[in-house]
């Protein structure tokens, strides 16, 4: 019987399989400490759903918390998952289960009061003053908060404006969400439900999500024992770059695969696995994102296919590109600087595409057009790459990568494979 390949990339991990997020753990379960509330955020298939179920971690609770874990009474709720039904009296109803268990008969009337009323305000309000004068804290971990702020049932003011006035005033209820979106988006989200006020989340710091670093990435490849060699390590560093979605899944692929040739036929089935990853981080850069990470790209497809002769002149010059790669790297991880033959020099800086898998992406629906992907199409026909390139600069830069070979166009195992190959060259990479 084959072993069992420890490595997940279809559901959050959770407990022994969860890795890294020391800091953000002790930062979250500090707040919480002092009844504050915090907004992971971070972009798809980041971990923010795993950081949640380390928190509900009864264990981790008492790492971080000790004796104070106690006190606090964790609730949480996949608000992605919620349909057109879904109203505040279900949210609730939801949200205080856990209080409803106690043993506490008066903690259990003021349960009892606030469904008979219809979670209306006042009973709420006496439900967490009694919880905050008793020491006790019932904290929300709430996944994917954002679908509310579009839910048809929550164009209300009223409703955030509650849960926000619980989460500073009464000292019994505080909240941890995530999201895609930052702190100042769901604010402006929310503005349009406002006449007067303060913003709905103005009572919460943000706390973003990254890629792993290279040690945590080590870390995470020594699960695997002694089966790959230092080649095919910085391979799949190199493939999936530090995204810890993107890792697990390449790392499992590679253990799935027998071949002789299995660098080339793993990185074939990886990408067709989550290639749809890309279509929704596609959905979550903003326009001057998405540009440099398209031209950084086909900068690097260029490069790979044509050879030292490939060209992209003017583009290093472009004034605003140097943010805006920082920008990506810090967002998405697709600057990570490894590769340094096939690279864009940016006024001394050298920049490559982190996660090769994304170039590929890039490859299908720029060069190959074997990807459809609508967002990208609309871009694309508004000339959105204006932000930071000519008409003649992106048609230069297009054209060029349209000559490469036609294995650097129709193959991701081809790119694979030549990549593998330069690993082994290049043996201090």
């Amino acid at each position: 019987m084959n072993p069992r390949i420890p490595f997940i990339y279809g559901r959050p991990v959770r407990s022994i399989e969860f890795l890294n997020r020391e800091t953000e753990l002790r930062a979250i379960f500090n707040r919480l400490r002092n009844g504050e509330s915090t907004a992971v955020v971070g972009e798809p298939h980041i971990g923010k759903s795993s950081l949640l179920l380390q928190l509900m971690d009864g264990e981790a609770q008492r790492i971080y918390l000790g004796e104070e874990a106690r006190r606090m009474v964790f609730s949480m709720l996949d608000l992605q998952s919620v349909g057109g039904g879904y109203t505040p009296t279900t949210f609730w109803t939801e949200a205080l289960e856990p209080l409803r268990q106690s043993s506490q008969n008066v903690l259990k009337q003021h349960v009892e009061q606030a469904a008979e009323s219809g979670y209306a305000r006042r009973p709420l309000e006496r439900l967490f003053n009694y919880l905050g004068e008793n020491g006790t804290r019932l904290v929300l971990l709430l996944d994917e908060f954002e679908c509310l702020l579009t839910h048809p049932n929550f164009q209300d003011s009223a409703f955030f404006g509650l849960l926000r006035s619980l989460s500073t005033r009464s000292g019994g209820l505080a909240r941890v969400t995530t999201s895609r979106l930052s702190v100042s988006q769901m604010n402006d989200l929310g503005h349009s439900l406002l006449t007067t006020g303060s913003p709905f989340f103005n009572n919460v710091i943000e706390l973003r999500l990254h890629p792993f670093d290279d040690r945590i990435v080590g870390v995470l490849l020594d699960r695997a024992g002694d089966i790959f060699s230092m080649e095919e390590r910085r391979f799949i560093r190199r493939v999936a770059g530090r995204h810890p979605f993107l890792l697990q899944a390449m790392v499992a692929t590679m253990l799935e695969t027998e071949s002789d040739d299995r660098q080339a036929y793993a990185a074939q089935a990886f990408y067709e696995r989550v290639s749809f990853h890309f279509d929704d981080l596609w959905r979550t850069l903003d326009d001057r994102t998405r540009t440099a990470a398209v031209i950084l790209s086909l900068v690097e497809l260029g490069g790979r296919a044509l050879g030292q002769d490939f060209a992209f002149g003017e583009i290093e010059q472009v004034d605003a590109f140097g943010p805006e790669l920082r920008n990506l790297a810090e967002r998405a991880g697709e600057g990570w600087q490894f590769d340094w033959q096939h690279l864009l020099l940016w006024r001394g800086e050298r920049w490559t595409v982190g996660c090769q898998a994304f170039a590929w992406w890039v490859r299908d629906v720029v060069i190959a057009e074997s990807r459809i992907v609508p967002s990208y199409t609309e871009w694309l026909a508004n000339k959105r790459y204006h932000f930071l390139l000519t008409q003649q600069q992106w048609d230069n830069l297009v054209k060029l990568v349209r000559h490469a070979p036609p294995w650097a166009v129709q193959g991701v195992a081809e790119l694979a494979k030549a990549l593998f190959q330069e690993l082994l060259t290049r043996k201090w990479v």
